[in-house]
């Protein structure tokens, strides 16, 4: 099992926590944080439960979650989500050699994010693109330190969720077509390559 050494990864307005790297302690307080979150009307078809989404990944080792965490205290927000003075706002899954699920022709050639979610009381606020382009620097180190050839983070984006897939493509994603294997209709497939540097380093 890998886990990454890195304690967070930021971008922005937030920073991200790999899950598996933490201490039992704050990881109980981030599973907490994570059970309280909300998905908004009619997302529950594009994602799924947040806590089951998490305890999935937490068993299983090709699955790396993380938690999106605001950078600085919010105006507003639940005790129970507070994280060295930010707050818990959203949460997704690198998943390792299961790119096919996004329409990726080469199961190992990316790194495939999964379950990536803003809670819908912090939706708006740029949270999701910034948590976006960390999550290609996580899913970079967790390349380097696993090993792997991919050179790539992909997704999928269902057709029917347009603030999602504009929140890709300010992320810098490319919208390499259509998947029609998700579970709720025709979905985009999303990537952006990993820089350069990474791909020489794994080549």
């Amino acid at each position: 099992m890998v886990h990454l050494l890195s304690t967070s990864f930021s971008n922005g307005n937030v920073h991200l926590v790999p899950l598996k790297s933490v201490g039992e302690d704050e990881l109980q307080r981030l599973v907490v944080a994570v059970a309280g979150l909300s998905l908004a009307p009619g997302q529950d078809d594009f994602v799924g439960e947040p806590a089951a989404m998490l305890a999935t990944a937490l068993e299983d080792t090709a699955r790396h979650p993380f938690a999106i965490v605001t950078a600085a205290p919010p105006s507003t927000g639940v005790a129970e989500n507070a994280f060295d003075g930010g707050t818990v706002v959203g949460l997704g899954v690198l998943h390792l050699g299961a790119a096919l699920e996004a329409g990726w022709p080469n199961a190992g050639g990316a790194v495939l994010l999964r379950g990536f979610l803003i809670d819908k009381n912090r939706q708006g606020r740029g949270y999701g693109s910034g948590a976006a382009v960390a999550a290609v620097e996580l899913a970079q180190e967790l390349v380097r330190a696993s090993g792997l050839s991919a050179t790539g983070l992909v997704l999928s984006v269902n057709e029917r969720n347009p603030a999602g897939l504009a929140a890709y493509l300010m992320a810098k994603f490319v919208d390499r077509g259509q998947h029609l294997g998700g579970r709720s209709g025709s979905q985009r497939i999303l990537y952006r390559a990993f820089d350069a540097e990474t791909i020489a380093h794994n080549g």
